[in-house]
C-alpha cells in the first residue's frame, strides 16, 4: 500500500511539475528557466512574472484611502494620474483625475464614522518593468444617515505609473445582516 501511494505521488507530482528548458546565449552562459505550467484555463495575455515592487507605491495607494477616509481631497488628487480607469461596483469609466475627484467626494458623502481595519496588501512589479500594482484587503465600517451600521470587505488593485495610481480595480463583499 505505502508503495502505490509513493508511485501515486511521484506520478502525481511529475504531472504538475513545469518543465526546465536549458538555453545558451551567445557569451556560451547556460541558462535554465522554468516553462509556464499546463493551466486549465490560457491566459488572455503572457504572464508577466510578477515580482516584489516599490514600497512607495503601497504608501501612495495607502495614502489615497487616507485621504478618502479623512475627507482630504487636496491629498487624494496628489495620489491619482492625470488620468484614472475606475472599476467599481455598477460603475466602469476612464476619467480626469478632477472628475474622479467629483465622484470621491460624493460616494464619501454617503458614509458617516467611517473607518477602516487594513488586513495587508502586496506590491508587485512585472519582470519587464512594463506594469506595476499595489493590492491591499481592508474592512470598511460606517453608519448611514440613520445611524444603521455596515460593513464592507474590499480588496483594491491599484496600477501604478510614475508613483501614481493610474487603475483603481475594487471588488467588495458585502457582509450577511446578523440574525
Amino acid at each position: 500500500m505505502f508503495v502505490i501511494t509513493c508511485l501515486a505521488f511521484a506520478f502525481a507530482s511529475c504531472n504538475n511539475a513545469a518543465t526546465t528548458k536549458t538555453s545558451t546565449d551567445s557569451t556560451g552562459t547556460t541558462t535554465k528557466t522554468t516553462a509556464d505550467p499546463e493551466l486549465p484555463f490560457k491566459l488572455e495575455k503572457p504572464y508577466k512574472n510578477w515580482q516584489m515592487g516599490s514600497n512607495q507605491n503601497v504608501i501612495t495607494a495607502m495614502a489615497a484611502l487616507k485621504a478618502f477616509v479623512d475627507k482630504d481631497y487636496t491629498a487624494l488628487a496628489s495620489t491619482l494620474g492625470d488620468t484614472v480607469a475606475i472599476r467599481m461596483d455598477y460603475y466602469t469609466d476612464k476619467i480626469s483625475r478632477d472628475s474622479a475627484i467629483k465622484i470621491f467626494t460624493g460616494a464619501r458623502a454617503m458614509y458617516n464614522d467611517l473607518a477602516v481595519t487594513m488586513y495587508d496588501y502586496e506590491s508587485v512589479i512585472a519582470a519587464d518593468k512594463s506594469e506595476e500594482y499595489v493590492t491591499i484587503w481592508y474592512k470598511e465600517t460606517w453608519k448611514n444617515e440613520k445611524g444603521v451600521a455596515d460593513s464592507l470587505s474590499i480588496v483594491n488593485d491599484f496600477k501604478m505609473k510614475n508613483d501614481k495610481i493610474i487603475e483603481l480595480d475594487e471588488k467588495l463583499q458585502h457582509f450577511p445582516a446578523k440574525k
